[in-house]
């Protein structure tokens, strides 16, 4: 019994260290994204400052080295974020239980799914041989025409 509890305490530290890091790991991601998506934006706004420039004949120059700056700036940020998950992907497989653990919480997560999925079935196959009345949300025999509660026609 003391080994079970041992093991399910191991588990838990395990599960809540693996969540900071997904946690950890969904923030960087969206930090990439929103550093990819300025990149874009540099480059969109580079596209319109080339066309404006040469559809009125001018010739290019300190826009674009600021914007040339900009962009590094943003690939540097771009490849911190890309290397800090790879650091945490690491750092997770420090978390994973052993297999004798993990297929124990395996299981014992698979019943606890299973009874609930059961039990939503039940609910829901219930649900389905009733009738509900739109007045009073009273449950009626899948055979009434009229709800037993306050009379009103069961569509």
């Amino acid at each position: 019994m003391a080994e079970i509890k041992t093991m399910i305490g191991k588990i838990g530290k395990n599960i809540a260290n693996t969540s900071k890091d997904l946690i950890k790991n969904t923030k960087l991601s969206m930090q990439l994204a929103s550093e990819e998506e300025n990149l874009k934006k540099i480059y969109t706004e580079i596209g319109k400052k080339v066309y404006e420039i040469y559809s009125y004949g001018g010739n290019m120059g300190e826009f674009f080295d600021q914007k040339y700056l900009e962009m590094l700036k943003v690939e540097k940020q771009i490849s911190l974020i890309k290397q800090q998950i790879e650091e945490n992907k690491k750092t997770n497989e420090d978390y994973i239980p052993p297999n004798s653990a993990a297929n124990t919480f395996n299981e014992a997560k698979n019943k606890i799914n299973m009874s609930k999925a059961e039990e939503y079935a039940k609910q829901q196959e219930q649900v389905e041989s009733c009738k509900i009345c739109k007045g009073c949300k009273m449950k009626n025999n899948p055979n009434s025409t009229f709800c037993s509660n306050c009379g009103r026609y069961l569509d």
